[in-house]
């Protein structure tokens, strides 16, 4: 049995509204700068306390996919313990010194072709020849808190601002290099 609620998690009834089987997101774009997903993301993270909580995403292209995983790894939402050695690369993510001992298949998480996609071929309206299924790809996981939580990255990084580079001084003079005089722009 499937049953939803249409609420905003984390907002005004959150008592009334029970922690999640599954969490499903169809195309959402995380890394796309129109679109802020860390709200709904850190409230999956906090219910995480009664236990891990499946996840799965949907994309339309395996570059779309790709961006996503980065960006669930970058915001810390995903452990990348359970995460294959393969996929951490092709995502340029540091990855942890791993056993030999360790079997990728056996990880909690998957990123590959969605055998239930669609058929409709559609153009996209963002890049010039380009074309895509929706839904084509499909990444599935557990969203649970593990031992570098998001607080604790914060933490370190504020450590970290403390040596920051000093800010490079502007020239106030008009002399600089500007479209108007720059001979190689007349």
């Amino acid at each position: 049995m499937l049953e939803t609620h249409c609420r905003d998690y984390g907002r005004h009834d959150r008592e009334s509204v029970p922690a999640p089987d599954v969490i499903v997101f169809f195309n959402p774009g995380f890394s796309c700068p129109d679109y802020d997903w860390s709200a709904a993301l850190d409230e999956a993270i906090s219910l995480s306390h009664v236990g891990a909580i499946p996840f799965l995403v949907t994309t339309s292209t395996e570059m779309g996919g790709f961006a996503d995983i980065k960006y669930l790894l970058d915001g810390n939402y995903i452990d990348s313990k359970s995460i294959p050695g393969d996929i951490l690369e092709a995502v340029d993510f540091p990855s942890i010194k791993r056993d030999c001992d360790i079997d990728d298949a056996n990880k909690s998480f998957f990123f590959d072709m969605n055998p239930y996609h669609g058929l409709r071929v559609r153009q996209s309206g963002t890049m010039a020849n380009d074309v895509y299924v929706k839904s084509r790809w499909m990444i599935g996981g557990l969203f649970e808190k593990d031992s570098n939580s998001k607080n604790q990255q914060a933490e370190e990084g504020a450590k970290e601002d403390v040596h920051e580079q000093p800010k490079k001084k502007h020239r106030s003079d008009k002399k600089g290099n500007s479209k108007k005089s720059n001979p190689a722009l007349i």
